[in-house]
């Protein structure tokens, strides 16, 4: 019979250990456990006999609840690798959980066969295979209808998650130390206390943890909202810039114009030096004209020529070797998003610089669209790019859109500083 009993203690253990993997990885991954599902196994089974082990010296103490806490969240870091915090708090969360349903359910037994309670705690029996079969029936249930409803992910805000640590490691040592005063103090009256403070526990945690959630959500919503804005505000400042790009193009046309008519009447009157003089004048101003690059799409065209002005009314030297393929995957607007972005960066960091410059390149690669940004910039770099633009509420929100949209199209954005240089390099598969 005491085989019996063990060997119900150690699946109660199993089912404890993989259902924390469970619960953990509703908020840590979106897929399905794939093939973590074998790790988890393999890892509750062995957690599940140390467990056991441990249970044979003492079943309940509070020194074996630490090293299964212990053991969770090491195991949890093992099979996710997620962020520390999350590895932390998500095992306490469901500690709690699982104490309190363990401790509610002991206690109700108790009052309903009107046992002492803590006789079901530390001693095996059959009212005690009775606790565990309900308790871990309920710990599924429960874990199940969150996994159910969380179909997304879901975003943890920093300052929540240390909120939420804490508090879930009050609780949790709340709920011991209330079991510890009823084995001093045990009456019918303080069970029943017991019972219904362990389902408030229960009920609590839930709820801050929800609140938590729709906390991130928040969060993540307007973070969107703001790169939206963000979205929308480069485009509208491309639009301008296109339009300022065409307005330079009709007054072109119209010097031509101009150019043709003094050319003709000072040809009619056979005034050749007069010629020559026009003609050298307008040499020069030609040297410090914008000259038009042309990309192979004229979106983009307008975009470089009009930044290219902007960076050499700056004293920016602006070099350009770009050639868009005929098949291109990337949308104009994406397009323009990324440029737009990456170029006003380079002409913000290239300023300061004793001769800056930038190098812009667009060539296709084999099955590679490669876009790269080089700039002049001597000073330390952060791989977090901390802005020095006046309105902080943009705070890195263009870098952001840029990834954002490369990782649309499946590809590849890094940011390297070589020597004085910072390299910034997109791989879009085309």
């Amino acid at each position: 019979m005491t085989t019996f009993f063990w060997i119900i203690e150690y699946i109660a253990s199993f089912i404890e250990i993989f259902m924390c993997c469970v619960f953990c990885g509703a908020f840590l991954v979106k897929e399905e456990f794939g093939d973590r599902k074998y790790l988890a196994f393999a890892g509750a089974a062995l957690s599940a006999l140390l467990i056991t082990g441990l249970n044979k010296i003492e079943i309940f103490s509070v020194f074996n609840s630490i090293f299964v806490l212990f053991v969770i969240i090491l195991f949890q870091l093992f099979l996710y690798k997620a962020k520390i915090g999350l590895c932390i708090v998500l095992p306490l969360i469901y500690a709690v959980i699982l104490a309190a349903i363990d401790f509610a359910v002991s206690y109700f037994t108790a009052l309903i066969l009107q046992v002492d309670a803590n006789y079901l705690l530390n001693h095996q029996n059959f009212s005690r295979v009775l606790c565990i079969l309900l308790s871990k029936f309920l710990l599924i249930l429960i874990v199940v209808i969150l996994r159910r409803l969380l179909g997304k992910s879901i975003t943890f805000v920093k300052k929540y998650i240390v909120i939420m640590c804490m508090y879930s490691a009050f609780l949790l040592v709340s709920l011991f130390i209330m079991v510890g005063l009823n084995i001093k103090n045990r009456s019918p009256e303080t069970e029943l206390f017991l019972v219904l403070f362990f389902i408030i526990s229960i009920l609590i945690e839930l709820l801050v943890l929800y609140f938590i959630m729709k906390a991130g959500e928040s969060y993540e919503q307007q973070r969107k909202n703001e790169l939206i804005k963000m979205k929308n505000t480069m485009l509208q400042k491309s639009l301008d810039e296109t339009e300022q790009a065409f307005q330079l193009w009709r007054k072109s046309v119209h010097d031509y114009k101009n150019h043709v008519i003094a050319l003709r009447q000072l040809a009619a009157d056979e005034n050749m030096e007069g010629i020559k003089e026009y003609l050298n004048c307008e040499n020069e101003l030609i040297q410090k004209k914008m000259f038009y690059i042309k990309t192979g799409n004229s979106v983009v065209d307008a975009i470089v020529n009009t930044k290219q002005r902007l960076s050499e009314e700056k004293g920016i030297t602006f070099i350009v070797n770009a050639a868009i393929p005929k098949k291109c995957c990337v949308r104009e607007i994406d397009m323009s998003n990324i440029l737009g972005n990456l170029i006003d960066n380079a002409m913000e960091a290239s300023q300061g610089e004793e001769e800056p410059y930038i190098d812009l390149t667009i060539r296709q690669e084999k099955t590679f669209l490669v876009i790269k940004i080089i700039n002049q910039y001597s000073r330390d770099f952060s791989e977090n790019l901390k802005t020095t633009k006046k309105k902080q509420e943009f705070h890195g929100i263009g870098i952001r859109s840029v990834k954002s949209i490369v990782t649309k199209y499946e590809g590849e954005f890094s940011i390297d500083k070589k020597g004085t240089e910072v390299v910034v390099k997109i791989l879009i598969p085309n």
